[in-house]
Parts: C-alpha cells; structure tokens; sequence
C-alpha cells in the first residue's frame, strides 16, 4: 500500500497551518503493567497544581447563586446561564480525594446550583445549548453521592438519548430540547448517531465526546443503542476511506478525526476542519485534497470509541491511535496550535487514562506550530527579555516559560498566526541573550528526542509552566471561551486529575 504525503492548502477562510514533518514516522503505545507510571516528583507536583487550582477556583464561586461564570451586572438578566462551566469545575473538585457534596459547602452549593437548572424534558440546562450543558452536567452528577442528584441522572441520560440524531421518536412525541432539538433524520443522513449544540443545525464531534462521556461516567453500558448509532457518527469523521462512507473521506488514509459532517446544516456531508485542508496522495498516485485531522478531534473521537465497546484492536482505534502517536505534543494542539488549548489536553487526559496506557514510545513528533522553543537560555532571562525580541514578528499571545529536567531554562513563544511563528524563529536565530546566540526550535519542550514517553508526567510539565500564583491557568487563546479563567483551570484541573489518579 502506498503512503499517505500530506503538504498544506489554505483557503481564504481557513487560517493557515505549520507544516506537519511526522509523514512515516511511526510510534508504538506500549501498554505497562501499571496503569499509573507518573514519577513521585511529578504526582506531588500534580498534587499541588491540583489543590492550588481548586483553591483559585473556590474564590470564583458566585456568592449568590454558588455557580461558576454567572452573568452579572444589569445586562445579564434575562440572560441563559451555562451550567456547564459550573459542573466542569465540580467534577475536578470532586476527583480530589477528601471533597463531596455532603462535606464541601463549596460543593453542595455549587451542585445545588447545577441541579436548580433541570427541565422537566429530563435536561439540565437553560433555554440553550441543551445537550452539551446536559451532557457536562451528567458526568458531574455521576460523582455526587445525594438523593437529588441521583434523581436527576436517569432523566439526564434519557434526554441524551432522546437528543441524538437518529434516536427512534414515538409517533405523537415531541423531541425534547426546546427551539433547539434536534431534526429527525435517517441512517444515511451525515448527522446520523451525533449530537450538537442545537443552534448550529449539525452535530459535531465535541458535543458528541461530551454526550458519550456523560452516559459513560453515569454507568450507561457500551452496547445501548445510543454508543451504536454514536459509531456510525464517529466513522463519518475519521478520516479513513476505509471505515468512512462521505465522500470529503475517500482515499484518505490519515486515520484521524475531523469536527464535523458539514460546517453549517446547509453544508452536511461536505465536513468540517478547523485545521484547514491538506493534500493527500492516492495509492494510484493521484493528488487530492482532504479535510486535515487535529488533535483535539482526535483524542475525543479515540475516546468515543473505547466507551463504545471497541477494543484497542479494532482497525479504527488502531488507526486513530496511529494518528496519535504521530503527532504527539503535550504543549500545543496538534493542527491548531494554542486554539483550544486547554480542552485538548482534557481530553488527552481522559483519552489515555480511559486506555489505561502508561507509556508512549516516542519515534517522531508533532512540531511546534504557533510556537517557538527556546532552550538552555541564559541564567536570569526574563519573558521581558523574550517579547522585546520578537515584538516586531507580530502577535505575540504567550511566553511560556519552563524548568528543564537538567534544571536549566527554556521557553515557548506563542504567536498568533503560523507565518508568524516563522517570522519570529528567523528573528530569535539571529539573536543573543548575555551575548549568547539562542537555541532555537520548534519542538515541544522536554521532547526533543525520540524514546520512552510518560504522557502523564509530561502533561504535568506542560501545566505547570502555566499555572498561575493564585492557582489559575494563563490565558494562552481566546477561541472558544478559553481567555476565561473559570473554564481554562476547571480543564485544567480535571486533565491534572485524570494524570495523577485513577
């Protein structure tokens, strides 16, 4: 069988991407004994990360209400809230051994507030995004030991099925969901077995992961008919003609996954990316132009499967996994660089804690593609030093600095745009700090060389240069609503939780 060569292709409304340099590399995922191979160091660091994390994000309880990011302020009423942000933070404060409900006032009156947003349709939302707040809801609530929020659990997973795509409707029955339920569609619809947002028109792969999570963490068995009619949804976007029916999918052999079945309900069955296009070569060599995979998409898609039923040898999860180990990168988002950041590294989190694998063979590695590492740098550099050297190479987001495993110092510079990344590796090769040239890469930092990978260790690497004194994350992007402090550090939080604790 022939190769798959990928080169890049940007269009006007698709923001370029960094060239991925990983083609015919290979990774093995070794599975060990142990299904916990973080080191002591790095399990109290976590520890620490963990417990300042959930000290910040007490502080941000609204005193009123006991939720997480309530609107305030005169314009907020009449405003929908987001019980989701709140039951994100709840479900990491509740991974930390020694808080519940019935002890943790922080949490009762927080999970009080959750509760106080169920519909008598069995969600748990208000008046918008019904299946995603539902589904964050439900995985929360799975943790909570009290009568009422097991009273709300049964309810919550039939509304997720009920929302689904494709789900059976009795003749006369409404679907639930409110002005934002889902159509009745058939098998062959694109949109057939996912969820979505409800106000896009389409399903797509993170309310998808979000719904499967929830019935997964509430106890919902792998063979109800809501995981198999997800399956088929979760074909649709791997990117694999082998398994995928669309026709944005045929002869693509990436393996990967993609966001969505079409970008708007106008535009089903043609796909959707937010990592752009690539080229692919054919086995009869023939040059084509496909959706790119990324690697938040991925893990999500990768996780999905396992809750599904399907074994780590089954050729899908095979192939996505092969994707991933291809493009292994604890400090940015494979294909999408700081753009969502945050949820990547939760699902990554849960994705190969869910996979129970404690170590990654690393042969090959995604590079940098917003980013630029800097390392060995001169005793007493400052992100001072490093801005006024690249403040001509355009947007800078972030300087993220690092202490080596040696103990030296090294840093990542996140700029806005990919070219602009490259303008800002071609100023800081010519550069000098102390009178001393830089080193300068676009690898992620402490994985720099192929070999045996801890993912959890490194998770915890990548954290803690982010994590602030006060115990929240840095904002490193705003896309997606990760320039908010609540929602960056409950991710944050549960992907430190999923790396330190089974």
């Amino acid at each position: 069988m022939t190769s798959t060569t990928m080169t890049t292709k940007t269009t006007k409304t698709r923001r370029p991407f960094f060239t991925a340099l990983c083609a015919g590399l290979t990774l093995t995922l070794t599975l060990a004994q142990s299904a916990l191979a973080i080191d002591a160091a790095r399990k109290e660091q976590g520890e620490k990360m963990a417990q300042k994390a959930i000290e910040f994000l007490r502080t941000r309880q609204d005193p009123a209400t006991g939720g997480w990011s309530v609107p305030q302020g005169p314009e907020a009423k009449g405003r929908p809230q987001l019980p989701a942000i709140s039951s994100l933070v709840l479900n990491g404060m509740l991974m930390q051994p020694g808080i519940s409900a019935a002890t943790d006032n922080t949490v009762s009156k927080g999970v009080k507030y959750v509760l106080s947003f169920r519909q008598s349709d069995g969600g748990i939302y208000d008046g918008i995004l019904p299946s995603y707040n539902t589904a964050i809801s439900l995985s929360m609530l799975a943790r909570v030991d009290t009568p009422e929020a097991k009273a709300a659990i049964a309810p919550a997973q039939q509304f997720l099925r009920d929302t689904q795509w494709g789900a059976p409707i009795n003749p006369g029955a409404t679907v639930p969901g409110g002005k934002e339920a889902p159509k009745p569609v058939t098998k062959d619809d694109p949109g057939f077995g996912g969820w979505g947002y409800g106000n896009r028109g389409r399903p797509d792969m993170s309310n998808t992961a979000f719904a499967l999570q929830g019935l997964h963490d509430s106890g919902v068995a792998s063979d109800d008919p809501a995981f198999q009619r997800a399956l088929i949804f979760l074909q649709r976007l791997q990117m694999d003609g082998k398994v995928n029916d669309q026709a944005y999918a045929k002869g693509s052999k990436q393996g990967g996954f993609v966001y969505a079945p079409g970008e708007t309900a106008q535009t089903m069955g043609q796909g959707n990316s937010w990592a752009g296009m690539i080229e692919e070569s054919l086995d009869d060599g023939t040059r084509v132009s496909r959706l790119r995979c990324y690697g938040s998409v991925t893990y999500s898609g990768f996780k999905s499967y396992i809750y599904a039923g399907l074994t780590k040898d089954d050729p899908r999860v095979q192939a996505a996994k092969k994707w991933l180990m291809n493009h292994y990168n604890p400090v940015e988002n494979p294909g999408m660089g700081t753009n969502g950041f945050y949820y990547y590294v939760l699902v990554m989190s849960r994705s190969l804690d869910a996979l129970g694998s404690a170590e990654l063979k690393v042969e090959g590695l995604e590079p940098l593609r917003v980013g630029v590492l800097l390392s060995k740098l001169p005793r007493g550099t400052t992100e001072a030093q490093i801005r006024e050297l690249v403040k001509d190479a355009g947007t800078v987001r972030a300087v993220v600095m690092y202490t080596d495993t040696g103990g030296g110092r090294s840093a990542v510079v996140s700029m806005s745009k990919d070219e602009e990344a490259e303008k800002a590796e071609t100023k800081l090769k010519s550069a000098k700090l102390n009178d001393a040239p830089l080193i300068v890469s676009r690898l992620a930092p402490g994985v720099d060389a192929p070999g045996v990978r801890d993912w959890q260790n490194d998770l915890i690497d990548a954290l803690s240069a982010l994590q602030n004194e006060d115990g929240s994350f840095k904002a490193i992007d705003e896309r997606w609503m990760e320039n908010n402090p609540d929602l960056a550090t409950a991710y944050a939080l549960l992907a430190i939780q999923h790396a330190i604790r089974k």
